[in-house]
């Protein structure tokens, strides 16, 4: 049975209703723009431009869910506007957010999923591991990692450094006495890089390395978009 039509008078009323509802929606006031919206549907639910405008408005309130049902109201009533479609699209987008939002709270509230890890800066990160390997994985809430980086490197610089002395200080003379230290560059890489100190070496130049290179990462995947990293 098709609808009774909708007569000169009331036509006019839901039209002044939607008109002062959108004025007051470009003031701000969408508590009152929404119940004018909603009105206007009291007097005729098969007005597709007022089901679009209670959408439009409760998504500006945050209540996607329900502008969800709105805009699904308003294509169903009219197919021929195809801006619905990506209305469609944002309020299912914000209705999903919501849901895992709620999830994620739930499930930090049952305690089985740790709070997400705040920010941090990968220049901040990279520059501390610069001075101490270690200390990059300590700023990004890493100290299993910190103290392993740590170790590592001052296991590995106590040996290259051990290696490197042994080239640079002279024997002691006959009469007792030490010579002076000798600052010769060639013998210092010599002894760095000869033999079993070469393993040393190396690996505490590709700890510092990886240190530093690991926190600034580990730091850019906590951070938003919209976030630089830099101080």
């Amino acid at each position: 049975m098709p609808p009774e039509p909708i007569s000169a008078e009331i036509q006019i009323r839901i039209r002044e209703l939607l008109g002062r509802s959108t004025l007051l929606r470009s003031r701000g006031e969408r508590a009152e723009a929404l119940r004018l919206a909603q009105e206007a549907l009291t007097l005729n639910e098969g007005s597709w431009g007022a089901h679009e405008l209670v959408g439009d408005l409760l998504m500006e309130m945050k209540r996607g869910e329900q502008a969800l049902e709105s805009y699904r109201r308003a294509r169903d009533l009219n197919r021929s506007r195809p801006v619905l479609e990506e209305k469609i699209g944002r309020a299912a987008l914000a209705r999903a957010s919501r849901l895992q939002a709620a999830r994620m709270s739930e499930a930090l509230l049952d305690g089985t999923v740790g709070a997400p890890a705040p920010p941090r800066k990968p220049a901040i990160a990279a520059l501390f591991s610069l001075v101490i390997p270690g200390l990059g994985q300590l700023y990004n809430g890493q100290p299993v990692k910190a103290i392993l980086f740590a170790a590592v490197f001052l296991v590995a610089f106590g040996f290259t450094t051990i290696a490197v002395l042994s080239q640079v200080t002279s024997p002691i003379s006959s009469q007792g006495m030490l010579y002076a230290p000798s600052l010769d560059l060639s013998a210092m890489l010599s002894g760095a890089f000869s033999g079993v100190n070469a393993v040393w070496t190396l690996l505490l130049l590709a700890t510092y390395i990886y240190a530093v290179a690991d926190a600034g990462l580990t730091a850019s995947r906590t951070m938003t978009s919209d976030d630089t990293g830099l101080v």
